[in-house]
Order: structure tokens, then sequence, then C-alpha cells
């Protein structure tokens, strides 16, 4: 069975290119499955809900789609561009999603989260639609979270 589908592009952020070098020779990635995680993003070893059709080795680089819900406090860009938290007084306000891409490995018997602390790297991934149908809710193009902080090196499997 093909995994086409479930393919991302790799891509610069617009936002970081000025800063970054080149994007390396890896384009695409493999997005293996899905995990929902409440107010912080799961740690290295959390299973993942692989999709159908998945294979349990791959030999290119596999992430996992992450949507991590917070709620209370939100992030919110003033309209200088400056990062502020804002709080619903009342305690009721709509729960906001981040959504990303982290590494993933097979371990054993199921994909999981690659050991290791990620954050994003410069980088964002564009979903392919078979990919937004599965996950409801899924943005076309989210942040990709490859980047070690401890070593500054890039995840490779």
């Amino acid at each position: 069975m093909s995994t086409d589908r479930y393919t991302a592009r790799l891509r610069a952020d617009p936002r970081y290119v000025p800063y970054l070098p080149e994007i390396e020779a890896a384009t695409s990635v493999l997005v293996v499955g899905y995990h929902a995680a409440f107010a912080t993003t799961p740690r290295p070893g959390t299973p993942i809900a692989a999709f159908d059709g998945i294979p349990a080795h791959h030999p290119g680089l596999a992430m996992a789609l992450i949507r991590v819900e917070n709620a209370g406090a939100s992030a919110r860009t003033d309209p200088d561009g400056n990062p502020r938290w804002e709080t619903d007084p009342f305690g009721i306000g709509l729960p906001e999603f981040g959504w990303h891409l982290i590494p993933a490995e097979h371990t054993g018997s199921r994909w999981a989260i690659a050991a290791g602390w990620w954050a994003a790297g410069g980088r964002q991934a564009v979903l392919a639609r078979t990919l937004t149908t599965l996950v409801p809710g899924t943005p076309t193009v989210v942040a990709v979270h490859d980047h070690d902080p401890h070593t500054g090196r890039r995840w490779q499997p």
C-alpha cells in the first residue's frame, strides 16, 4: 500500500527565512499517526494512533501530528506584533488548539514519539489533504518541531 497520501511537504517558515540556512535535502516526511494532548506536548515514548497502512519501518523521516489543547490563558498577538497572554476572567473561554509535527519512531510493536526534546526549528509542513480529512480541524500548514534545543541539531532517525 502506498503511503504517499500520508506525506507532508517541508518548507521554510516565512518568518525565519532571513535567519536560516537553506532547507536540507529532506523535502517531505511521512506522517505516521496522530496524538491529542492537553496543555503540553506529550512526552517521548507516548504511543501514537497510527494511520491505516503505515508500515512498521520507514527508511525516511517519520513524524506524528500532535494537537495540543490549551484552555484558560491563551497566547495572542497585539497590533504591534508582540506576543501576550490573555486570561478569560470567567473561566469559560473556548479552548485553543496548537498543531505541529514531532519526530516519531517505531518501538517494536507501535509508533511512539521519539526520544529527546523537540522545539520548532524554523520549518513548516504542508499537509496532504488526506491528513486534514482524517483528523478534523487540522490546518493545512503546521510547524515542524524537529530541533533539539540542547544540541542545536535537527532530528535524524
